[in-house]
């Protein structure tokens, strides 16, 4: 591939981020100088953090456990835009206390603000963690041109944060275990994103990794309950099995749920087989993610496949999700990089790049092409890692295979 080269791979993103602007800007002009927050399509500004942020309004005025009442949370986010909503079962919040406490600083600003503030902040730790997997001065034009960058903007969501958790925690798993652990264990607050990764430190058999997820997964819990009361955590288990049926309800776009799952419903599939199937990609990802992380291969492959079997393992990932993406991608074209393309990878990382827009695209047609995508870049990231000849056998007291980490400029 060519065509594919330093300069093209410089000048493409740097067009592709300003027609992103360009949406960006039309999409919220309307939203942030009209009477309400609602953009050009009758969507709130920031969309989906505009739930967050009424969460935190919501906290104060009524309450921690009222977060977990569909009717206050409508009734909530209904003040927060200034208009009415029909869709209550959008405004499920089926996220732990441990997210409400992160949340609730945000509600003492102006929506616009606590918004911006919001984006900036997690963009910046998502930036900088790509940044450190592949240091070249092409990766910041790819990433802040990455669709699910855009998206993540968009939606007003928390790819950035998951990204930055899981990204960091991955980088410095290594090198300073229970740093790398601690990050990782702040994952806890999107808790289906965060299934595999103790799958993946106890097959690697990073003991200290262990101990920082479970000391940074507790000082949440433990923070949330010092914060907010031991009652919340009661509401949120009850709401769980409510957010359950609105998913299977049909209420949610499944159009754009990346998931094989979904996959099997948007092809007119019944739950059962849905639900059959996912439970197979499950197991098989979690197998695989067990053996890549037993055998101790580099780094870059490791941390690949636990992003990419975590997407897979999920039932339910939507485009913003898949921001997440960003992190094998970097890992893995920065392998391909500084050591050499193998046949196949570049197309297929450059399908990889675009996936956030393909699955709504694709899925109003009901092909989900999110799930076939995902287990390619598996199988090219294990031939890399067989390729390469990384498997260097059970790691070592002290950081073991620190040589994976490359060059010292990461």
């Amino acid at each position: 591939m060519a065509w594919l080269n330093q300069e093209r791979l410089t000048v493409y993103p740097r067009l592709l981020l300003g027609l992103f602007i360009a949406i960006y800007i039309y999409l919220v002009l309307p939203g942030i100088l009209g009477p309400n927050l609602l953009d050009r399509y009758g969507t709130p500004v920031g969309a989906d953090f505009s739930g967050f942020y009424s969460v935190g309004v919501l906290v104060r005025s009524q309450g921690p456990s009222a977060v977990y009442n569909l009717s206050k949370m409508q009734a909530a986010h209904e003040k927060t835009i200034g208009t009415k909503t029909e869709n209550i079962a959008g405004w499920c919040f089926a996220y732990p206390p441990t997210f409400l406490a992160l949340l609730l600083p945000l509600s003492f600003l102006p929506y616009l603000a606590s918004l911006t503030v919001w984006l900036m902040a997690t963009f910046s730790g998502y930036l900088w963690t790509i940044r450190r997997i592949a240091p070249s001065p092409q990766t910041v034009w790819l990433t802040v041109a990455f669709p699910g960058t855009l998206l993540n903007f968009i939606y007003g969501q928390n790819g950035f944060l998951t990204a930055f958790f899981l990204g960091g925690g991955l980088f410095w798993v290594d090198r300073f275990p229970f740093l790398g652990g601690s990050l990782l264990g702040l994952l806890s607050y999107k808790p289906q994103l965060a299934a595999l990764v103790p799958v993946a430190l106890i097959a690697g058999r990073r003991w200290k990794a262990p101990a920082g997820a479970f000391f940074s997964a507790s000082c949440l819990i433990l923070g949330s309950i010092l914060i907010l009361g031991k009652e919340v955590w009661t509401a949120y288990w009850h709401i769980i099995p409510v957010a359950r049926k609105i998913f299977e309800s049909g209420a949610m776009p499944i159009f754009k749920i990346g998931t094989v799952y979904n996959a099997v419903l948007l092809a007119g599939g019944n739950y059962e087989v849905a639900r059959f199937l996912q439970a197979i990609v499950m197991v098989a990802a979690a197998a695989v993610v067990f053996g890549v992380w037993w055998r101790a291969w580099s780094l870059p492959i490791r941390a690949s496949i636990l992003v990419l079997g975590t997407l897979l393992f999920t039932p339910h990932a939507f485009p913003y999700d898949f921001v997440l993406l960003a992190l094998p991608l970097a890992w893995l074209g920065w392998e391909g990089y500084t050591k050499g393309w193998l046949p196949g990878e570049q197309p297929l990382l450059l399908l990889g790049w675009l996936i956030p827009l393909l699955i709504p695209a694709l899925g109003k047609t009901h092909l989900q092409l999110a799930p076939s995508v995902l287990m390619a870049l598996i199988v090219i990231a294990l031939r890399r890692g067989k390729h390469d000849n990384h498997s260097i056998g059970p790691p070592l007291p002290g950081g073991a295979g620190l040589g994976s980490l490359g060059s010292p400029a990461r």
